[in-house]
């Protein structure tokens, strides 16, 4: 991809602030990703397809990277960041 993001967790944590925008944005969202969680009867380490399902009905605007990112994080795995695939491009 030329040009683009290539870190999935960078792009991620762009779009939650854009979500939620002020300064601590993605504690905020992954607060809110919790709440709806809890909501909706979800357990995110046990059913992450499910509470993904689930948070990207709720905001019809999360994409599915924003979601997978949330999930982790309202499991309480923190997300890892990832370089270049490629040697050549790192």
């Amino acid at each position: 991809m030329i040009g683009g993001e290539i870190d999935p967790t960078a792009r991620a944590e762009r779009e939650v602030r854009g979500l939620f925008a002020d300064d601590e944005a993605v504690d905020r969202g992954v607060s809110w990703a919790r709440q709806v969680l809890a909501d909706a009867g979800i357990d995110p380490e046990t059913q992450p397809m499910q509470a993904i399902r689930v948070l990207r009905r709720t905001e019809r605007g999360l994409s599915l990277i924003a979601a997978r990112y949330l999930v982790s994080a309202a499991a309480g795995r923190p997300p890892r960041r990832r370089g270049p695939g490629s040697p050549v491009l790192r």
